[in-house]
């Protein structure tokens, strides 16, 4: 869901090695293919940045695929996104991050928080690092013809966006099982509390008393 490579500018820049993804690209430096179905091998990746369509009120291809031709209203939407987020979730190495950019929806005085419901199905796969509000400037919406008609017809103007930042948790080992069932076992025969109490003795030894 890279669209018009904006990402992969950013990252030339920095002198980042980056892939960039869309089922309809808009760059020539963009690579068809459906986010629901990487070409990439599992624990491959160090970052992932995704702008996901927020909903249907956007044409954002003509392709019949498009998770964006699905209305938010649906709950269609969300289980297709779940499935990208669960793709993500495959190819990122454990303990790296993904950052994933989307905003809410207010058609027809409709509200939908399609930033908290994607979030909801997010915390399925990784663990919150960061929430951020991303404030949009030089947006149609931030004119004053528009705060007039907010004004006029009360409705809010959809100022911002949601990025969410998460982690691919980092699963236990085999040997780190172990090793935890070897100390709880320790622990069980009062080892752990024996080594305890000798440290502790050998500590009240050492201090001085002040009675010289």
């Amino acid at each position: 869901m890279a669209w018009k490579s904006t990402t992969i500018d950013v990252c030339k820049e920095e002198g980042r090695q980056t892939i960039g993804y869309d089922i309809a690209p808009a760059h020539p430096e963009v690579i068809q293919n459906d986010a629901r179905r990487i070409p990439l091998h599992d624990d491959s990746v160090d970052m992932v940045f995704i702008d996901s369509p927020y909903s249907d009120n956007i044409n954002y291809s003509d392709h019949p695929d498009c998770i964006g031709k699905i209305s938010c209203e649906d709950e269609r939407f969300f289980e297709e996104l779940d499935k990208v987020a669960a793709e993500i979730h495959r190819i990122l190495k454990p303990g790296k991050v993904m950052a994933w950019l989307i905003g809410d929806q207010w058609v027809k005085k409709k509200f939908t928080a399609v930033g908290f419901k994607l979030y909801e199905r997010l915390c399925k796969y990784f663990e919150t690092v960061d929430v951020i509000s991303i404030v949009r400037r030089g947006q149609t919406s931030n004119t004053g013809l528009w705060h007039n008609r907010a004004r006029r017809f009360n409705f809010y103007l959809r100022g911002f966006k949601y990025l969410f930042i998460m982690r691919k948790p980092i699963i236990e080992t085999e040997k780190d099982e172990q090793n935890r069932s070897v100390k709880w076992a320790r622990y069980e025969r009062g080892e752990t509390k024996k080594r305890s109490k000798t440290k502790s003795a050998s500590s009240i030894t050492a201090t001085p008393t002040g009675s010289g």
